[in-house]
Order: C-alpha cells, then structure tokens, then sequence
C-alpha cells in the first residue's frame, strides 16, 4: 500500500515500483522515498538510477550515491565486467538490481512513483521549429484566464503563469518532468501547456505524460548538428503525435508537415485544423482560420472562422505569424470545452511572450522588436512581419550561436540581407568557436556588403543601429530573445539585449 507523506510524493515499496519491470524474483517492500539519475541529488530512501553516459556509466558514482542514503541501484541488464565489480561491493550496502532496457522504461518508474499526475490535469504537448515558447504561453495565459491557475513548462521556465522557474532545458528529463507535475497537481493546477522539444522526444523524457493534445506549430531546419539530416528531425517530432492514438491533434495545415499528419491520422483521431486558407482548414470538420487581416501600429485586427463561430478580433501582438500561434491556441482552448465565445475574449488579452516579438516604442524614435529567431525560416517571417507595421528602413541585427548547425549561418544571411536596409552581423553565444569564424561563415551568404556592418560587440552592434534609424525605422534584434547572458567560451556573462536598447533609446539610464 502507498502512504502519503507531507509533499506530493508518495512512499512506494521497491517491489511496487520495479512490478512487471525487473526479472528479479525477490524484490523487498523496503520503502522509496525518491528518485535519481544525478548521484549529487541522492538523499536518505532514494533510488538511484546508473544509466550508461556519454563519458562515464552511472555505476561509477553509485557508491557515493548509496553513501548520500540509497537503498537500491537500478541499472540496465547489459554490463561490463567493471560495472559488475562495481556492483558486488555495493551488494552489501544497497540493493542492486538489473533492469532490462533501463533507459527505455524510466517514465514507467517515474510515472509509477509520481501516482500518474498526467492523467489528474489537462495536458497540452506543442511542438515545431518556431512558436513553440509563444503557443505555449498563450494556452497558459487563456487557461490562467479561464480557470484562475494554469501552467506551463518549456524555455522560458516552468510553474504557474506569473512565476515560473528557470529552465535548464526545454524539456526536462523524464524523473524531473514527473516530480514537477505531481508538483503543480498538488498545488491544485488542472491544466498546462508544455513546449516538447525535438531532443526531448528522441530521448523519451516525456514518455508516460499522457498529453490530451499534442500541437504542430511548423517544421523548418533546426537542430541539424543534433539530428543529422531534416528526415531524423521530422521524425523525432513525429512521436509527439503518432505514440498515442487517444490524444487530439491540433495541426498547422498551411505547414507541408502538418499537412502529412493531417493525412496519416484523419481517420483515427480528432484533428483540429488551423490557418489561412478557408479550402484547407475545412478538410476537417473541427477548424479555424484567419481573413481580412489589417495590421495596426500596436496589433493585428482580423476575422476569426471557425467550426464553433466566427467574430472580428484584435491581438495585442505584432508579426503576422502570431495569426498562426493565436490560432493553435484558440483551437485548444475550444478543444479543452471553452466555449466560442469565451475563448475569443480570452485571446484579445494574450501579450507578449518576452523576448518573442517584443516591441519597444518611445515617442520620436526608431521602434525596437526583440525576437529569439535563430533560424532562417524564423529569422525571414520576422522580418517581413515587422516590416508590415512601419513606413521606414528595417535594420537587422543578428549573429548565430556557436558549436551549433553551421550550415544554416549563410542562409540567415541570404534572409537578412533579402528583407532589411541594412544588416549589422555580431556576436551571438559563439561558446568555444571562434567569433570571427562564425562571422565569416555568415559573410558567405552575402551579395552585397554596402548593405553589410560588422560589428563584433554586440552592445555595440545593438547601439549602432539604434544611433542610425530614424523614426520611421524598425530595429530587429534576433537571435537571443528573452536570454540575460552571452556565452563567450565556457563562461555566461550577464547580457540583456532587451536591457541594452532600452539603454539606448533612453527610457531608462
């Protein structure tokens, strides 16, 4: 039997835990009291968790997490003969025992130890190469909105709406995953919308969560120094809709890649369809699409189709694209059993996600739009959308991150240089390559360097092109988005893009 405890865990028995999961013919009812795959993060009753590692297998720090108080060591069934030398001096001291296939099953431990708090709360998984951060938080903030507390888990950290908590990855590793939402179960949040990242899919950290509905935001290159090729990409993405068949799908139809699930799985599922165009979206009976788009300084004014209705809206948000993000959300929200009318009052009050499309005005100046565009796809639609909302030039600043996808350097180039005045090339997170190295890489989709500056520093960089517009302007500053640090080698400095064109436009000193 489990026992609650004073936190949102519960104790559960070793053999309750490892039940259909280890071949093992005695397990003991010895009590866990948590969960870990990091040795440091063992505290009295845990299990640690030895999987094999890029460098080092988990067994090397098992001995000093059963000193930290681990009852029991799980590993996978295939080791080596250090590893089980490894293992027979701990016999004594600790539980030991072979789990086959260890790496596959750790959202079955996690699940069971965490009492399945997936399955208490309304579950929406986004994925996509862009919009991912910005549906997310729109599905959290229209949720908040509808039902006092919602959350959200992804890049820009994770918790309720309002306070969130830094995230190290997009997507947490599965142990974490669970514990955090049995957390927020237990804080009496009933729904959350959770960016799922690419790597997170192919190393199944969110397997076992059982998503209500999984959402396509679009697919374009992205993480190629990961996945190789766009086919692997595609793939990984894939699982988020394929790996259960009850989940509903909310697809990009205007997306080649929406499109392909739309075909794979209209038979056997609810599919909501949304984007521009009435023929596509209609192919399904559950739908929404935008027309008679009118872009204003400050929003875009639009009509709102869909299955359930139709009503003229206006988003406080800038960028055509977000059209698109609004959508996703909107048919969530209908999906979720908000009704029509509701959910349009709840997206006109959607803002800014910091960092994606963010706009900075001050009187007599140039207007500021911070975005985290770090890909060719997402670094053209910023740039034509920002250009629909003002009469002047479009300055561009950007650079690209380091020990990432070179390739796509030239190609952010080709797409700065077709859609600004002028492009000031700098400084992203160049990490441990060389910054001049990525800067050449870039230089080589240039045509035409009289529409070229580069500028190494980015503060600089970031100041020069505000010195330059003039009031009809618009200065994108892509790449980095919401992020308060540059990776310069090994080491984060503090950096704000956002904090250094307030500084130069004046609003604060």
């Amino acid at each position: 039997m489990m026992a609650a405890i004073n936190n949102h865990q519960t104790i559960v028995s070793l053999k309750q835990l490892l039940n259909g999961l280890s071949d093992c013919e005695y397990l003991p009812e010895i009590e866990v009291k948590g969960l870990a795959l990091d040795s440091r993060k063992v505290e009295q009753g845990y299990v640690f968790i030895a999987l094999e590692g890029q460098v080092d297998h988990g067994l090397v720090y098992a001995e000093a997490a059963v000193s930290l108080g681990a009852v029991a060591v799980l590993c996978d069934s295939k080791f080596d003969q250090y590893c089980q030398q490894i293992l027979s001096k701990l016999m004594s001291r600790a539980i030991c025992v072979p789990v086959h296939d260890l790496q596959n099953k750790l959202g079955r431990l996690a699940n069971v130890f965490y009492a399945e708090p997936s399955e208490k709360m309304f579950m929406c998984g986004v994925t996509g190469t862009d919009g991912k951060t910005s549906v997310s938080h729109f599905i959290a903030q229209a949720m908040n909105q509808a039902y006092g507390s919602a959350a959200v888990i992804g890049t820009l950290g994770n918790g309720v709406i309002g306070d969130l908590k830094e995230a190290s990855h997009t997507t947490p590793d599965v142990i974490s995953l669970h514990e955090m939402l049995a957390d927020l179960c237990q804080q009496g949040v009933g729904h959350v919308a959770m960016e799922v990242s690419s790597h997170g899919l192919d190393q199944k950290r969110t397997s076992c969560v059982d998503f209500d509905v999984a959402v396509l935001t679009n697919l374009s290159r992205d993480h190629l120094d990961y996945h190789d090729d766009m086919e692997s990409y595609k793939q990984a993405k894939k699982k988020l809709f394929t790996e259960n068949s009850d989940k509903s799908l909310v697809l990009n139809i205007d997306d080649d890649f929406g499109a392909e699930l739309f075909v794979e799985n209209k038979n056997n599922r609810i599919i909501w369809l949304y984007g521009l165009n009435e023929s596509k979206v209609k192919q399904s009976n559950a739908y929404a699409y935008a027309e008679n788009i009118v872009n204003q300084a400050n929003g875009i004014r639009f009509m709102l189709n869909s299955s359930q209705g139709a009503s003229e809206v206006k988003i406080q948000l800038i960028g055509e694209f977000n059209i698109y993000n609004v959508l996703a959300c909107f048919c969530v929200l209908l999906e979720s059993g908000i009704n029509f009318n509701h959910a349009v009052k709840y997206i006109e009050k959607l803002y800014t996600v910091p960092g994606r499309m963010e706009l900075i005005v001050k009187e007599n100046q140039a207007a500021v739009v911070i975005d985290y565009a770090h890909t060719p796809e997402a670094l053209s639609q910023a740039l034509m959308n920002v250009r629909k909302h003002i009469n002047g030039k479009v300055i561009c600043v950007f650079g690209c991150g380091g020990d990432r996808d070179t390739g796509k350097r030239p190609l952010m180039a080709q797409a700065a240089e077709k859609l600004s005045d002028l492009v000031i090339i700098t400084n992203d997170n160049p990490r441990t390559e060389s910054p001049e190295k990525i800067v050449d890489d870039i230089k080589q989709g240039i045509t035409n360097e009289l529409k070229l500056i580069v500028e190494m520093d980015r503060k600089k960089a970031i100041q020069q092109a505000i010195s330059m517009a003039t009031v009809n302007d618009l200065v994108l500053i892509a790449g980095k988005g919401h992020e308060q640090y540059q990776i310069i080698g090994n080491e984060k400095i503090d950096f704000s893009d956002k904090e250094i064109a307030l500084l130069s436009l004046g609003v604060y000193q």
